[in-house]
């Protein structure tokens, strides 16, 4: 946070509410937190986060938290973008509390800007809940709480994540190699260059995968293994399983064009052109699935593998919605060295 500068404009909205602001970001120059920047080098979105244990002192949060190990988003802003960088931010948050084994996540915040009352409505559409009240100098914040490693069922997918339901069917979706990585660009291959670029649906947890295929037992909370189908032959080394999704939404019925074209757009890698297209030639057996980005496989698994395990047969590659079983999803997690929180 050193290399930040606190005098940038990006932070003019900080210090009438939080009046030794500056002080407090010099305490962390020492700190690292998350900075995103434009084409033209400006700050458009900040995130500092800091783990708290056991012992932390929680006296000016009403009710009291009990003793727990908690993930605190102590400075989280981004600018409206239109390629959803708070969702991006959203997916940082929730990956860091994952990797430090932490119980709960908080954050605290005033909802006297509108820029703050969009994050809250985010935050809410995540999962997180109205807890209480922090006092800051004398002013009263919103604390809002996110719980991890419980999933509860009367929730719909999105207000659990990143918390996954294990019990739900597990099937592998082939995606074609031109799309994937656009798709996905933290499941690149490391032969592909690293990109995201000015893009909404790179940045989007939610995205959108469009089928014509006949599958007709789809439902929220279904979990997905990507398959990128190889470009180059032996294509049983080139084709990969890379990602873990889960359904979020299911739609098969739109009353017109419009309508499926407001519902993919900014989350789908097809352009405005193709969609039409799809909705002129597919409109009676089109399926939307909106589904949220889980993990990235740690170690990639070939169709080879896949082969070998008995998981599709010698000589084939998986179909679209290629069902496999609580064994072989387990073993797919093992073997790619991938955890998941569930």
């Amino acid at each position: 946070m050193g290399n930040v500068d606190v005098n940038d404009p990006f932070f003019d909205t900080f210090r009438p509410a939080y009046k030794n602001f500056g002080k407090w970001f010099a305490s962390k120059s020492e700190e690292e937190a998350y900075v995103c920047r434009s084409d033209k080098n400006d700050i458009i979105g900040f995130l500092y986060l800091k783990t708290e244990d056991e012992k932390e002192n929680y006296s000016n949060i009403t009710p009291a938290f009990t003793p727990k190990r908690r993930l605190k988003v102590g400075t989280f802003k981004v600018e409206a973008s239109g390629f959803r960088l708070g969702e991006r931010f959203i997916k940082i948050i929730f990956d860091n509390a994952i990797a430090r084994d932490l119980d709960e996540i908080y954050v605290t915040l005033f909802k006297d800007r509108d820029e703050l009352k969009r994050l809250y409505d985010l935050l809410i559409r995540w999962g997180f809940y109205d807890y209480g009240t922090k006092d800051t100098d004398g002013q009263q914040e919103t604390v809002l709480v996110k719980k991890l490693g419980v999933y509860d069922i009367t929730k719909s997918v999105i207000a659990n994540f990143p918390n996954i339901n294990g019990n739900s069917a597990k099937m592998i979706l082939p995606i074609m190699a031109q799309y994937h990585t656009s798709l996905f660009p933290d499941s690149k291959l490391n032969t592909e260059l690293e990109y995201i670029g000015n893009i909404p649906h790179r940045y989007a947890l939610q995205k959108v995968y469009i089928t014509w295929a006949f599958e007709k037992n789809l439902k929220p909370g279904d979990l997905l293994l990507f398959y990128r189908m190889g470009e180059t032959s032996p294509k049983k080394y080139s084709s990969v399983i890379t990602t873990v999704g889960v359904i979020d939404q299911v739609i098969d019925t739109f009353a017109n064009e419009e309508e499926f074209l407001s519902y993919c757009q900014n989350r789908s890698v097809f352009t405005m052109e193709e969609l039409k297209r799809f909705w002129t030639q597919h409109r009676y057996n089109l399926k939307v699935l909106k589904f949220i980005y889980v993990k990235s496989l740690t170690k990639r698994l070939t169709l080879d593998y896949l082969q070998q395990h008995g998981i599709v047969d010698i000589g084939q590659g998986p179909r679209p919605f290629t069902r496999i079983t609580n064994e072989q999803f387990s073993m797919i997690l093992r073997d790619s060295e991938t955890t998941l929180y569930m």
